[in-house]
């Protein structure tokens, strides 16, 4: 039986899950399999919605209303699958399945708690995943969700990616890519900024959050919220340095486009970068063990940095490029199905 999939979330940024969903389109669409992105309500989330239109993906508003969601959900035939990203997305879209005697599909991203509400919906989510089939970024996370598998995140290969990288002379371009919250440690990196010279590191700082206002913006170069486009060629090092994670896009994004990551070990990140062979892992998420890992660098030969750059390159050809992501997929796609689906 040939299926539809739906993906269903609350979105009022651009982050991992936002880039998430376009890959997973753009991997469906290669098996030609329809697929569209279904949001709670309009948040005004333009940036998001122009990468929609520019991917040529579908995409409509269930209102805000519980009700016109369910609705929504009641009129699409039993081929049309329910994938949901995101907790407040989990709970509605599982609420709304069981109502309906739907199979609900779920990928859990978040490698943070939270806090108060946020908290209270991440436990609720997770303790909902017994009515699911369920996805989770990292290892860690799977551990906390009722028969949860493994599912990497993966992206479209850029063949295009820059050849030369400017990681041995100086100034070295180090970015931070992502949301500026707590979780990924914005602070971090600013105060990291502040003990370096000009001379050999510049610092740059790409992304929107709720920290932005409170954070000293003075130690480095801040461009908001970008296109990816508009980041990679300026780089030469990724800096993650989250005191949180599940498995970053932006890390699987930088290897592919020949940019170095330094990377704390959290998340699925202590699976993925491998110290000296891949990249360069951090001791902890602090000041101190980014400030180390960026004197380390200076001090690894040019043949050393392309040999990491080579090794990245080719870990996401072979691991993150969709293939495997896709059979799992498809798997637990088709499980979803209707035993008996309808004449009609």
């Amino acid at each position: 039986m040939k299926y539809s999939v739906i993906l269903f979330v609350d979105s009022s940024i651009i982050g991992g899950i936002e880039s998430h969903i376009i890959a997973l389109c753009n991997l469906l669409e290669q098996y030609n399999i329809k697929s569209s992105v279904l949001f709670y309500q309009d948040h005004n989330n333009i940036a998001f919605y122009n990468r929609l239109d520019n991917a040529n993906i579908d995409y409509q508003f269930a209102g805000g209303s519980f009700f016109d969601f369910y609705k929504i959900i009641k009129g699409l035939p039993s081929s049309s699958l329910l994938h949901t990203h995101g907790y407040k997305a989990s709970i509605l879209g599982k609420l709304a399945c069981l109502m309906q005697s739907r199979r609900c599909i779920s990928t859990y991203h978040a490698g943070e708690q939270g806090q108060g509400l946020v908290y209270l919906y991440n436990r609720l989510d997770k303790l909902l995943s017994y009515f699911s089939f369920n996805f989770a970024v990292s290892d860690i996370l799977s551990k906390q969700i009722y028969k949860a598998e493994l599912l990497e995140n993966f992206i479209s290969l850029n063949n295009k990616s820059k050849h030369s990288i400017n990681i041995e002379r100086g100034p070295i371009n180090v970015g931070f890519v992502g949301r500026l919250s707590y979780e990924k440690a914005p602070d971090i990196f600013i105060e990291t900024a502040k003990q370096f010279s000009s001379e050999y590191l510049n610092f740059h700082m790409f992304g929107d959050g709720p920290m932005a206002s409170e954070l000293d913006l003075t130690a480095i170069t801040y461009h908001g919220q970008c296109e990816p486009e508009q980041i990679w060629p300026h780089l030469d090092v990724l800096v993650v340095c989250s005191r949180a994670e599940g498995l970053p896009m932006v890390v699987l994004e930088a290897m592919s486009n020949g940019v170095l990551v330094i990377s704390a070990p959290v998340g699925q990140l202590v699976k993925i970068i491998e110290h000296l062979k891949n990249g360069l892992l951090m001791t902890d998420s602090s000041t101190d063990a980014l400030v180390n890992q960026l004197n380390y660098l200076r001090s690894l030969s040019a043949e050393q940095k392309r040999n990491m750059l080579k090794n990245a390159k080719q870990l996401v050809e072979q691991r993150f490029s969709g293939k495997q992501q896709f059979e799992q997929l498809n798997k637990v796609y088709t499980a979803s199905l209707p035993a008996f689906p309808p004449n009609s």
